[in-house]
């Protein structure tokens, strides 16, 4: 693993976790149902990447974290988000 890729992998998690925080705090302060699905999909993102960056350290979660399961929870994510943009 070269070190663009390492990089690349922490630069993800970080910013899905200021983002994932900044949307909790909105919907702390907002209260409204479509910001909470958004949130809910931050915080895939969030778990995607704390899996993608513990596969760094440690090569027997890298088994577990197989392109599949990155895919679903991306898939996941993004019915959230879709959820989030949905007209009631």
């Amino acid at each position: 693993m070269n070190e663009l890729e390492i990089f690349l992998r922490f630069s993800f998690l970080g910013l899905s976790a200021l983002i994932s925080i900044i949307s909790l705090l909105s919907l702390i302060k907002i209260k409204e149902m479509k910001l909470a699905f958004a949130s809910v999909g931050f915080l895939l993102f969030t778990i995607e990447g704390i899996l993608v960056t513990i596969g760094i350290f440690s090569s027997a979660v890298e088994t577990m974290v197989t392109p599949l399961t990155l895919i679903g929870t991306s898939f996941i994510a993004l019915i959230f988000f879709y959820l989030s943009i949905l007209k009631r």
